[in-house]
């Protein structure tokens, strides 16, 4: 509701969002880099275990549709939604109603 409050009538947002990838050929091979590299890669890098909280967020972000859907009723109306690098993020285009 922020981004439709602050920018003006006839503006657009634009969100660019990891997400786990919802379908395709390599969706399942992406999952399993998300879920299980991701997070030991960067405990490793870092020494620390808190790099799980990528993989976690990632996870706990709704579905491109469900997060188009929210956008509606905050009042924006969505322009675009593409999934990038086989659906491991998701670029949202939305516009303030004029």
């Amino acid at each position: 509701r922020e981004m439709a409050r602050v920018v003006r009538p006839g503006g657009r947002v634009a969100i660019l969002e990891l997400s786990e990838p919802q379908k395709g050929a390599m969706a399942f091979f992406a999952r399993l880099w998300i879920r299980q590299a991701v997070p030991r890669i960067g405990a490793f890098l870092s020494g620390s275990r808190e790099y799980r909280y990528l993989q976690q967020s990632i996870a706990a972000f709704p579905a491109p549709d469900a997060f188009a859907a929210q956008m509606a009723r905050a009042g924006l109306r969505t322009v675009a939604t593409r999934p990038l690098t086989f659906g491991v993020c998701c670029l949202y285009v939305a516009e303030v109603p004029r």
